[in-house]
């Protein structure tokens, strides 16, 4: 006998918790992808942890930039991405605020 899940995918999609493994474009799309599916508090409590792990990773690439001398330009990239990934985190968190978070990954897209 099979079990039949009656969840749809994209509600199955919205409840998983995604392992973050970098902050490239494609992350920051599934993430944007999750948080559009994303409507009850649990699923916003692991928008939020998948947005904690991108400002991580971004986190430790500025202290690694200024430590480095990358450049003005560079940096100032990272520092853009990061303030933009807190935005999304904060918008979340605070608001459940879907349509602003993708706004700003969008903009964060744009900059990767």
């Amino acid at each position: 006998m099979t079990h039949h899940d009656t969840r749809t995918d994209a509600a199955m999609h919205a409840e998983d918790l995604t392992s973050i493994d970098d902050y490239s474009a494609a992350t920051l799309r599934g993430l944007a992808e999750r948080i559009g599916l994303s409507s009850e508090v649990e699923h916003m409590i692991y928008r939020e942890s998948e947005l904690d792990e991108v400002w991580r990773l971004l986190d430790a690439d500025v202290a690694g930039a200024s430590r480095n001398g990358l450049g003005d330009a560079p940096l100032q990239r990272l520092l853009t991405l990061r303030e933009l990934v807190i935005e999304a985190h904060d918008l979340i968190g605070n608001d459940a605020d879907t349509a602003g978070a993708r706004e700003r990954l969008a903009r964060a897209i744009a900059l990767v």
